[in-house]
């Protein structure tokens, strides 16, 4: 009786380690709107707590619960990109694709969490609130309580209370925010740089295949990047508006200008974040496709014949450069309505 044969194993994914790299562009970006932040942005607005009204605390619990309800559902999608990255690398991939892999995702964790291993929690020097008005927001704050927080030495979850326990909160929260941005953006940036897989293929409608493979996990990764990132200009958001509700009336539309404002800035940077990642890739997948097709139909690229066209279509791989671009450009558009004015009024 002959042995059942064998099924051939698939081939691994191969993704040339120089592709990593992309990462420096992203890299680029973060530097770029830290230098901003530092250099031309104000450290802390000269706005005294008088804006605020004193008969009403209880809004300041409106603040405190879009915060954490942003918190959350933020930290939960990035927990989930790094998850579905990790799923993609231990897949059969050669042993380069995963330590490149594995590595990239660990240095910008790392470049992400600097700031909360140097302990830059905003108690020396400059506050990351100073940019909305550091007494405002303090004392916007300062209105609520914790349970758990009867004085300044009491410890919770946390650490220690504090004299503003909900301050106390905030910076906290900013600690893993920190970490959180690291598993999102590693696992976006490294999971996108997985769609540039080019292993052997014996054929070049094996080509075709995988590269049409390659166009349909670029295409998952924006979208799912794309949504991650909105929820972290709502988590933005949600700490920028915080005091909003606290603010007397006759000064509520100057201080909303300002908010606005602040979040604008905020926006372009995740817009340009997610750009600076997905483009790279798109533009590479581009040109590979356009070499597959030419070599499949053997164009010389002169001037393009129909028949090129007419395989691309059959093989699924119509998209162009310019799909590409609009692509982007349509998953940025929920940050850019964000920070244009979607979200404030749910905040006032």
């Amino acid at each position: 009786m002959a042995e059942p044969e064998t099924p051939p194993t698939a081939p691994a994914r191969l993704v040339d380690p120089r592709y990593f790299a992309i990462v420096l562009v992203p890299v680029l970006i973060y530097v770029v709107e830290r230098l901003l932040g530092d250099h031309f942005m104000p450290t802390d607005l000269p706005i005294t707590a008088e804006v605020l009204v004193q008969n009403q605390p209880w809004l300041e619990a409106a603040g405190r619960y879009r915060f954490l309800a942003a918190t959350w559902l933020y930290g939960a999608l990035a927990i989930l990109a790094a998850l579905l990255m990790a799923r993609t690398l231990l897949q059969p991939a050669t042993k380069q694709t995963r330590v490149a892999g594995f590595g990239t995702f660990f240095f910008v964790l790392f470049l992400a969490a600097l700031p909360t291993l140097l302990g830059g929690d905003g108690s020396e020097g400059t506050h990351i609130y100073g940019i909305i008005g550091s007494a405002v927001f303090e004392g916007a704050l300062a209105m609520g309580d914790l349970p758990g927080c009867a004085s300044p030495t009491d410890r919770w979850l946390m650490g220690t209370c504090g004299d503003n326990p909900v301050l106390s909160l905030f910076n906290g929260v900013l600690d893993l925010i920190n970490i959180f941005a690291g598993l999102a953006v590693g696992g976006m940036i490294v999971n996108m740089i997985l769609s540039l897989d080019d292993r052997p293929c014996a054929t070049v409608e094996e080509k075709a295949k995988l590269y049409a493979e390659n166009l349909r996990h670029m295409r998952q990764q924006l979208y799912l990047s794309g949504t991650i990132l909105t929820f972290g200009m709502l988590f933005v958001a949600s700490w920028i508006y915080w005091p909003l509700p606290l603010i007397a009336e006759a000064e509520r539309e100057a201080y909303g200008t300002l908010l606005r404002s602040s979040a604008l800035f905020a926006g372009t940077y995740f817009s340009l974040l997610l750009l600076s990642f997905y483009l790279p890739v798109a533009l590479i997948l581009d040109g590979w496709v356009r070499s597959l097709a030419k070599q499949a139909t053997g164009s010389d690229g002169g001037d393009q014949p129909p028949n090129i066209e007419a395989w691309r279509k059959s093989h699924g791989l119509t998209e162009s450069a310019g799909d590409y671009m609009r692509a982007g450009f349509a998953a940025t558009a929920p940050i850019l309505a964000a920070f244009l004015g979607g979200i404030s009024p749910l905040s006032l």
